[in-house]
């Protein structure tokens, strides 16, 4: 990293970040380029920082063929950030306030229902504050729902000081 006063590290803070933020970016191989559809996202962090994300999509597509061929991911995770906007004349004393999660793994496709009910309801929870008693047979047999298994991350901001 760069700009090595922009990581962040605190579990709290990166947390926050994952909670905040709703739109996972991912990058999927397409042979010469790669492809990048964006997501809604739930996400588990346990003790010592080991993370999982959980994205759901149609059993069919171009997404889920691209996984299919290669289940190597890479993601971005940002909070939509912020202008920072100059209070000078100069042009390049504008700035953005933001917080991203950069990272990559592998995409393992959820099998059983009850695999595929805890990854629904993890990311059910993320987006819209609450579990969900019922989701339906149909559903979790026609969806298709992946977990990354995130081999790396890193945790990056240009944080607005607290006044």
């Amino acid at each position: 990293m760069r700009l090595q006063d922009r990581q962040i590290v605190d579990q709290g803070l990166i947390d926050s970040i994952l909670k905040d933020s709703h739109v996972l970016h991912l990058a999927l191989n397409d042979g010469d380029f790669p492809y990048v559809v964006p997501t809604n996202y739930g996400y588990k962090m346990n003790e010592d920082g080991k993370l999982s994300v959980f994205f759901h999509g149609a059993p069919q597509g171009k997404k889920f063929d691209l996984l299919k061929a290669n289940d190597k991911v890479g993601f971005e995770i940002d909070d939509g950030g912020a202008l920072m906007p100059s209070k000078s004349a100069e042009a390049s004393d504008n700035s953005y306030w933001y917080r991203s999660i950069i990272g990559y793994g592998q995409a393992v496709q959820l099998m059983t229902r009850d695999e595929k009910m805890m990854a629904l309801q993890t990311l059910l929870v993320h987006e819209t504050g609450h579990e969900w008693s019922q989701i339906d047979r149909q559903t979790l047999d026609f969806v298709s729902v992946f977990r990354i298994v995130v081999e790396n991350y890193t945790v990056k901001g240009h944080i607005e000081p607290k006044l």
